[in-house]
């Protein structure tokens, strides 16, 4: 995984390459829980580049040190990421709505494989197993935070089962 800051700023935000399957697990648990609407999934066939923007849970950063919410919870941190996916050959939909533009998604995974023919993919799995499988020449994933990040009371829970 390559961080794409050169330097050091004391900016948290995220910036991120992914080139392998190993930097993919990482990212994957970087944006779990992350928030995306329909409309902010866009396929550019001729740039062959599959872009996303997700309001995702900042789960590498602790609680905010000496603040609480209004019932005295933790507040923890949201940010905006752009996601950009190259050498992406196909799009394919698995159990999404006919109006995807008007749906949230909550993003659960991204792993990646190959299929059958030995294609490589790149699966982004939402909840109510809805997922997108990016046909791709190779993993180049880039992802990078794109506004300072924002205060959140809420934090996702998963069942233990």
């Amino acid at each position: 995984m390559t961080n794409l800051d050169d330097h050091s700023s004391g900016d948290a935000s995220l910036r991120l390459r992914a080139r392998d399957g190993a930097d993919i697990e990482v990212l994957s648990t970087l944006l779990q829980d992350a928030i995306v609407l329909g409309a902010d999934m866009q396929f550019d066939y001729e740039k062959k580049r599959f872009i996303f923007i997700a309001n995702r849970f900042c789960w590498e950063r602790p609680a905010i040190a000496n603040v609480t919410g209004e019932q005295g919870e933790p507040v923890r941190e949201r940010s905006l990421c752009a996601v950009r996916i190259e050498s992406v050959q196909r799009v394919l939909q698995i159990n999404m709505p006919a109006r995807r533009d008007t749906a949230l998604f909550n993003l659960l995974a991204v792993t990646f494989g190959a299929g059958t023919d030995h294609e490589t993919y790149v699966d982004l799995m939402f909840s109510a197993g809805a997922t997108l499988r990016l046909l791709v020449e190779n993993i180049e994933v880039v992802a990078e935070d794109v506004e300072a990040s924002r205060p959140t009371t809420t934090q996702p829970k998963h069942d233990k089962s």
